[in-house]
């Protein structure tokens, strides 16, 4: 349980990754990564990231500039303090360090989480001075990280408990590297899995305009081909996870944000595909970020595929 204060390229390898800052969301965020971390037997690295120096004094204030860098690295060791007492207290069998880096933030923590297992941030931040972790950074590191990245949302986030994980499915290669990653997680903690699959419109039309010309029943048997085959591979390797697969014609954003009411983790893809509404991500990680009622992971690391 050491204290890193500065950058240490290998501490990450493989382990979790949690992003912190003074509010009270990333400090929630340290609590379910290190429960991660627990289940997963693996390292924690708490990391915290300085804003970049000079941004916000001119070159003419040296002393005021040097004052407040010092009472910036104050604030930092102050934050990783109280992670380490929370960790201490909380978390006792998790081996962990804590580190200190320049940054901006988000490059930072790409930087330290690049060859990390697992990324964790906080949904909420404490603001420009506080080195925030959502907003532009979390999106960023949501869209460039090399391993799948949980934003931990919710006034508290809940630790892992019996609700399921939730994958969006809908056939893309990155929808492959979600699902992979939604049984891995289900079978860590213990818990069912609902692989859903959204298609058509968000409204009723196949009545109305040129939706009346969709031929609705194939369209619909295509979907459900996707999804079985979706999560049929996975399942033969994680036998003893529960699969309830749920075709839903709707748009997935609003089917993975009402499902994030119900579920302890949704996992979409960094990218989707949708014949109908576009792609499944972009727009809709986007909304799952910011409107998900639980932890949403998003992967973009490449997985082997199952036969």
């Amino acid at each position: 349980m050491d204290d890193e204060t500065g950058v240490n390229e290998g501490s990450g390898r493989r382990g979790v990754v949690v992003g912190v800052d003074e509010s009270d969301a990333a400090f929630d965020a340290l609590d379910w990564a290190a429960r991660v971390a627990g289940l997963r037997r693996a390292p924690l690295l708490v990391a915290h990231a300085l804003p970049t120096p000079g941004v916000y004094l001119n070159g003419a204030a040296v002393l005021v500039q040097a004052q407040f860098d010092e009472q910036l690295r104050e604030s930092a060791e102050h934050v990783t303090a109280r992670a380490r007492a929370q960790l201490a207290d909380e978390h006792p069998d998790v081996e962990f360090t804590t580190g200190i880096y320049p940054g901006p933030a988000a490059p930072a923590l790409l930087d330290v989480g690049a060859d990390a297992a697992l990324m964790v941030l906080g949904a909420t931040g404490a603001g420009t001075i506080g080195a925030a972790l959502v907003g532009s950074t979390g999106q960023r590191i949501a869209n460039h990280a090399r391993c799948p990245v949980v934003i931990c949302r919710g006034a508290r986030v809940p630790r892992p408990d019996a609700r399921p994980v939730v994958v969006g499915v809908d056939g893309s290669e990155s929808s492959v590297w979600a699902v992979a990653a939604a049984f891995e997680y289900a079978a860590l903690f213990g818990v069912p899995l609902v692989a859903v699959h959204a298609w058509g419109p968000d409204r009723p039309v196949d009545r109305h305009g040129a939706y009346r010309l969709v031929d609705w029943p194939q369209v619909e048997a295509e979907a459900r081909a996707v999804l079985a085959e979706g999560v049929a591979g996975w399942a033969a390797q994680y036998p003893d996870v529960e699969v309830d697969e749920r075709l839903e014609r709707r748009s997935p954003g609003r089917v993975l944000v009402d499902w994030s009411r119900r579920a302890q983790l949704v996992v979409v893809g960094s990218r989707g595909r949708s014949r109908i509404r576009g792609v499944l991500l972009g727009s809709t990680s986007q909304n799952l970020l910011h409107h998900a009622r639980c932890p949403v992971m998003v992967c973009r690391e490449s997985r082997e595929v199952p036969e």
